[in-house]
């Protein structure tokens, strides 16, 4: 690079922007972080090529450097966009306080109104869901003492998973390798949540010699879709519930698939006072949002609460349905595996079925959100991302049939166009 043109070129470089040995810009961006007093920063940088030689004059330098430094500006924009979307996150080597980490997460969380847009009731589970990786279950207690004095994420995710394998192996209620790690980052999530609110001092549950804290994105990668049950399925499922403990989780079930309802607080709060019979409609308030919503049902569903309705009337609350989350889980697992289907399948899968079918039955998205009782219209919208094959299959074929028609269409102007010339001459 021509001296003079160096020259330029330094005078040129906005903040943040430097010019390396190597003839490239070096970008970067720095950003501060305070955490309960503790301050923190992260540093992106990235390396942007001038494709500069001597042989160049000094416009052509001058204008590869234009060139490049446009570039620059623009990767220096998007690395600001990235730190601005970041936050601070526990790490896996962050040394807790076991009993005192635990008891004031929990007793803080729970007096929570929202968390990130989130309904109390929400927040509360969550919270209730951390607990209990801890302690209230009768086989965690022996192990309990291992986590008493200080642990780490780390250590504490490898017992996780390898307990909970030896839970399944002896047919305790347990939990997948997968939902050990959503829970524990929601662990990392709602307990930086709560030291950025002041909720707690760090120094009250983090080990001082260790305040160790990770940067990490808050966008989260596109997730793979959840498994919706095909009607053949659905089929083999219902048969292997029909025929047992009279038939109720055949009912269970059913109204889940056909509603979407949420199992906790919705499912299991139903009442007759809730269902308009001569509508066949059912009216509730949504607890998770707040909202009322109505779901017109379907004529299987119908039948299964005029026959329970009396049965309904004597239970405690009035309730169709008056089912544990622990319960529910338990013959659900039972019954997935007699009926030979794949065990990915949750009881939540009855929910996305349910949403996922108005979405393949080509249902408006706004629809869609109203009868799954989505706050969010972006959480509605997730699942026509996650559409299946033969959804999108289906889209090119329609799409392949209007371009046939259209063509059709102008063929024919044209001939009758052209016809029309013939005997005007």
């Amino acid at each position: 690079m021509k001296q003079a043109v160096k020259a330029k070129i330094l005078e040129a470089l906005p903040k943040g922007i430097t010019l390396r040995r190597d003839n490239s810009l070096w970008v970067s961006k720095y950003k501060e972080y305070h955490v309960d007093g503790v301050k923190k920063s992260k540093r992106m940088t990235e390396t942007v090529k001038l494709d500069i030689d001597n042989t160049m004059s000094d416009a052509r330098q001058l204008e590869k450097f234009e060139e490049a430094l446009g570039k620059a500006i623009k990767v220096k924009s998007q690395m600001r966009d990235r730190l601005a979307s970041r936050s601070f996150l526990l790490t896996d080597n962050v040394k807790i306080k076991g009993e005192a980490f635990i008891n004031n997460l929990y007793q803080d969380l729970v007096r929570l109104k929202t968390w990130k847009g989130k309904h109390g009731e929400t927040v509360a589970s969550y919270a209730k869901d951390i607990l209990d990786f801890f302690k209230d279950r009768e086989i965690l207690k022996p192990k309990l003492k291992d986590f008493h004095d200080v642990f780490t994420l780390a250590d504490f995710k490898k017992w996780a998973i390898v307990h909970s394998a030896k839970k399944r192996m002896n047919n305790y209620n347990s939990c997948s390798t997968n939902t050990v790690n959503k829970r524990l980052g929601l662990l990392r999530q709602l307990t930086s949540f709560a030291i950025k609110q002041r909720l707690f001092s760090l120094d009250d549950c983090i080990d001082p010699s260790a305040k160790n804290f990770g940067i990490q994105d808050e966008r989260r990668a596109e997730s793979k879709p959840k498994p919706a049950l095909s009607i053949a399925e659905e089929q083999q499922l219902l048969n292997t519930c029909k025929l047992r403990e009279d038939g109720y989780w055949y009912d269970v079930i059913v109204f889940a698939i056909d509603t979407g309802v949420r199992h906790d607080g919705e499912l299991n709060r139903i009442t007759p006072e809730q269902i308009d019979f001569g509508k066949n409609h059912l009216v509730f308030k949504r607890p998770k949002t707040g909202k009322w919503s109505t779901i017109p049902l379907t004529q299987r569903s119908m039948e299964i609460l005029k026959r329970r309705r009396e049965v309904a009337m004597k239970n405690e609350g009035n309730r169709f349905f008056p089912i544990s989350k622990s319960s529910l889980r338990h013959h659900w697992d039972k019954y997935i595996k007699l009926s030979g289907l794949n065990d990915e399948y949750t009881p939540y899968s009855t929910r996305h079925t349910f949403i996922t079918r108005l979405v393949e039955a080509d249902v408006s998205p706004k629809a869609v959100q109203h009868l799954a009782g989505h706050k969010s219209i972006e959480t509605t919208l997730q699942y026509y991302t996650h559409s299946t094959n033969e959804v999108l299959e289906n889209a090119i074929t329609k799409l392949e049939e209007y371009k046939k028609a259209k063509s059709k269409k102008a063929e024919v102007s044209s001939l009758i166009g052209h016809n029309s010339r013939k005997v005007l001459k």
